[in-house]
């Protein structure tokens, strides 16, 4: 069991540190989600342990489309109850983090994934690790997407 629980970790924080080096960055180590307005789409991860499974599945998700992922200009925050939260790979402190729990009313000990819109505005919820494809469909269709795809039609 120790050893499941401890590959399971390590599996995690590779996740995690693949996922941070690799997603982007906002202007300047943003460290709050009013940074990122009009710049990048946040995908905010609310999750009980940084070991739920969710979470590590969502992650496991977001890693294997990357180039989708990146070129909406998407950055990813992790908010999570035990654990380091983070925002586009930077630490989140607990006062941040749990101003953004309140913020969307997440639930205590809940799992929810949030799209952000580059204009702050809730997008999509879901409560269980999210179909990427169809978060990319969503925000393919988003007018201030469909201008960005004229602009630069290059796709992955």
């Amino acid at each position: 069991m120790a050893v499941k629980s401890s590959a399971r970790r390590l599996a995690f924080m590779l996740v995690a540190l693949v996922a941070s080096a690799t997603l982007g960055s906002a202007p300047a180590a943003a460290t709050e989600l009013s940074d990122y307005r009009w710049e990048r789409r946040p995908l905010l991860v609310f999750a009980p342990t940084d070991r739920d499974p969710r979470l590590v599945e969502t992650l496991s998700r977001v890693e294997a489309t990357r180039c989708d992922f990146v070129s909406r200009a998407m950055v990813l925050g992790l908010v999570v109850s035990e654990g380091n939260s983070a925002l586009d790979g930077h630490a989140v402190d607990a006062g941040e983090s749990k101003r953004l729990v309140n913020q969307f009313a997440i639930a205590e000990n809940a799992f929810t994934v949030l799209l952000i819109g580059k204009d702050g505005a809730e997008k999509l919820r879901v409560n269980e690790a999210p179909d990427l494809q169809a978060v990319y469909a969503l925000i393919d269709g988003m007018p201030m997407r469909s201008r960005e795809m004229s602009a630069d039609p290059g796709r992955c």
